[in-house]
């Protein structure tokens, strides 16, 4: 079985318990188990974290390449639905915006 992880997981790991400073093993074993083929992620999310000017955006630019997908085709159908559901809630407009432009 293999793992997608979201953003969240790799923001939380290096602002809370496995800062590279800290917890180098933490990252080590994501790449090995990304190795091992187990653990993934997907672009828009390598993306998100690349977007700053830290070591998680040092960490996703030299992770194995492969290790952030490209979106599969037969997933837009699912974007739209989830777009259209968002929108049609009782959601601020903002927060609707905010949770459509991130990457997981």
């Amino acid at each position: 079985m293999a793992y997608l992880l979201d953003a969240n997981v790799f923001i939380a790991a290096k602002n809370l318990h496995y800062g590279f400073d800290f917890c180098p093993a933490f990252w080590d074993w994501l790449a090995a188990a990304h190795a091992k083929r187990v653990v993934f992620s997907v672009d828009e999310v390598g993306n998100e974290i690349r977007g700053s000017d830290d070591d998680l955006a040092e960490w996703a630019n030299t992770i194995n390449e492969g290790f952030f997908l490209p979106l599969d085709p037969g997933a837009l159908p699912a974007l739209g639905a989830v777009s259209a559901w968002a929108s049609s809630q009782n959601y601020e407009a903002s927060a609707v915006s905010t949770f459509l432009q991130c990457g997981d």
